[in-house]
């Protein structure tokens, strides 16, 4: 029997959605949520979510910002190691640095047979939710990316990806202005928001992390 492996560390695997708005289709994003659930990483698992609205006005004080988690060591490395070097969020560097992290927070999520997928994050000390939302599913496809081609430039990607036709994201029950955007994603035009299941993420080189 032949089997094969892949050279180079796992720095972590997990799901990665994302859903990504504008208010204006020719301008800025508006908004960018991701959401993290991590079954395995140098800071052991668990699961973030983030909100970024405005993100290339960071004068914009009273824009709604925040990251919830259960496990903020690994939300900050997530942030520090990943998130800075997505393309959206290159400009969004201070943003990042100054994010504010709040432990303790906890997961739901709801789906709705092939339709409808959403994610939801909520700290009761400070009264605190964030939800992403995903409707009409489209098929599902595999993407393999090499690390030339990554956004960190020095790992390799593997996900499976599920586009949505539409999606939103609310802060305090608060649903953000703007709207998905139809883009090219991985060689086909899609929205912007997206399931994105058993990403993961391998350093390429000799193994060590």
């Amino acid at each position: 029997m032949m089997t094969n492996t892949r050279p180079g560390a796992v720095d972590w695997t997990g799901d990665n959605p994302f859903v990504y708005l504008k208010t204006d289709p020719a301008g800025d994003w508006s908004a960018l949520a991701l959401y993290f659930r991590i079954a395995m990483s140098p800071h052991g698992a668990g699961q973030a979510m983030l909100v970024l609205e405005a993100p290339y006005q960071a004068e914009q004080a009273q824009a709604r910002r925040l990251m919830l988690t259960d496990n903020p060591a690994m939300a900050r490395y997530l942030l520090d190691g990943f998130v800075k070097h997505f393309a959206l969020f290159r400009p969004c560097t201070a943003l990042l640095n100054g994010m504010r992290i709040v432990g303790q927070a906890q997961f739901s999520c709801q789906d709705e047979g092939s339709q409808r997928h959403s994610q939801r994050a909520t700290q009761a000390q400070e009264g605190l939710s964030l939800e992403m939302h995903w409707e009409e599913l489209q098929t599902p496809f595999m993407a393999v990316v090499p690390a030339d081609k990554t956004q960190t430039g020095v790992h390799e990607m593997f996900s499976v990806f599920r586009p949505a036709a539409s999606g939103w994201i609310a802060v305090n029950g608060q649903r953000l202005p703007g709207a998905t955007v139809e883009r090219d994603f991985f060689g086909r035009r899609a929205a912007s928001a997206a399931l994105a299941f058993s990403e993961t993420w391998v350093r390429a080189g000799d193994g060590q992390a």
